[in-house]
């Protein structure tokens, strides 16, 4: 922790907001550290469980803390409301849909945790600047790099349709891959345009290998896409503008000169859409093909509110069609059937007032530069990944974009940024 945190980090106006600050970022970081420390122990049934398990008590924790300090500061009260208002009209859907029970509220819980995350950093925005948040997606995520590492070199990592791929500590190595993208950004961004220190350097080569280690295609893809959006808006020189670009062709080249990254590529090559059809499990991409056709038929019974929060993510698989209890594999569709036309709209409409005020945060926050391209290259990546996997299902990612992003928000502006009459309204 000495060497992820400065002390200055933490100088205030005050002992009490001192030892304020530094009990918060202790708290969340080390709730943040349990929870993708733990993120591969939860049952492979979880889903279809509303039994009372550690992650659940750290969204808990989380929605606790967010109410108390949404109370006290009240900052942000308006979007959270009404974000946290659409979350409960849907998870009210998904009770009408399946039944009141634990395991149909599982899904709302899970996402207002995952605002409470934005709540608590909004409204503690002194304790979590841009770097300490960052800085806390570096802790959070050094044990599960290292272990990915080694499960590469040992090959003990989790067999995913005969291939072993590393994990680290998280659920899948899908959500890991996408995890360490995350990771690398903030690194790269800690590196780049917060002081140039060696370790943050260090840091990003090890999330880098990490993600490698996963041999996900879409976690792959995602980071690439990542890099020459945070490549392409970055202000600087042009050496610091190629950076990514650098480190996202090194990583698909070592990708690709593996024997596991090339058979796997190979692989989803060999797609056929007829077989997809057929629900042929031969490759990855024929495999989601097919769930989100199952899906559609779905989306057809209630297409305007949808069946509710979490109702793809329970289903389970038949005798005649185990595919069934697939998660979905793509997070637009998901909304589409569990939201309906009426609440992927609302979805949409809210994403993009979240890139309206990061665009409008760009080049006004005092001592910070750059910080409009990370958000918007986490943003991206996120947007991108949804494509094909359950971004927004992994706890882990989300809390750590949603960090990130909030601190961003928050961050106060810089002295000489005169904002505009609509700004102050």
């Amino acid at each position: 922790m000495a060497l992820i945190f400065r002390p200055t980090s933490f100088a205030r106006s005050g002992p009490f907001w001192s030892g304020l600050d530094l009990a918060l970022v202790a708290a969340l970081g080390a709730l943040l550290f349990v929870r993708v420390l733990t993120d591969d122990r939860s049952a492979s049934d979880s889903r279809h469980s509303g039994s009372l398990n550690l992650s659940a008590v750290i969204a808990l924790l989380f929605i606790s803390a967010a109410v108390w300090l949404l109370v006290r500061e009240r900052h942000g009260a308006v979007p959270a409301a009404l974000s946290a208002t659409w979350v409960g009209i849907w998870t009210l859907v998904a009770v009408k849909t399946n039944g009141a029970s634990s395991e149909t509220l599982r899904e709302g819980v899970r996402e207002i945790s995952v605002l409470a995350i934005a709540v608590i950093v909004y409204n503690a925005r002194r304790s979590f600047t841009v770097p300490v948040s960052a800085r806390l997606v570096q802790f959070a995520g050094v044990i599960p790099a290292a272990l990915a590492i080694y499960q590469l070199a040992s090959q003990t990592g989790r067999d995913v349709a005969g291939n072993i791929r590393s994990n680290g500590t998280l659920a899948h190595p899908n959500s890991a891959a996408m995890f360490f993208a995350i990771a690398v950004t903030a690194s790269l961004w800690l590196y780049l345009d917060d002081g140039r220190r060696p370790w943050d350097a260090l840091f990003a080569a090890l999330f880098a290998v990490a993600l490698i280690a996963t041999f996900s295609i879409d976690g792959l893809v995602s980071f690439v896409v990542m890099m020459l959006v945070f490549g392409a808006l970055r202000s600087g020189t042009i050496v610091a503008k190629s950076v990514p670009f650098a480190v996202a062709g090194a990583v698909v080249i070592i990708f690709f000169a593996t024997p596991l990254g090339s058979k796997r590529v190979a692989s989803e090559a060999t797609t056929s859409l007829s077989a997809a059809d057929r629900g042929e499990t031969t490759s990855t991409l024929n495999t989601r093909l097919y769930r989100w056709k199952t899906l559609i038929p779905e989306w057809e019974r209630s297409p305007v509110l949808g069946r509710g929060l979490g109702t793809t993510t329970t289903t389970e698989g038949t005798p005649s069609n185990r595919l069934n209890g697939l998660l979905p594999h793509n997070e637009y569709i998901r909304y589409l059937v569990e939201t309906g036309v009426l609440g992927t709209l609302l979805l949409l409409g809210g994403l993009l007032s979240l890139v309206r005020a990061i665009v409008r945060k760009r080049d006004s926050i005092s001592g910070l530069h750059n910080v409009a391209p990370l958000v918007v290259t986490l943003v991206a990546g996120c947007l991108i990944n949804a494509l094909a996997d359950n971004t927004l299902l992994n706890s882990p990612t989300c809390y750590a974009a949603a960090l990130i992003v909030a601190a961003v928000l928050a961050a106060p502006p810089s002295p000489l940024h005169k904002p505009s009459i609509a700004q102050v309204a």
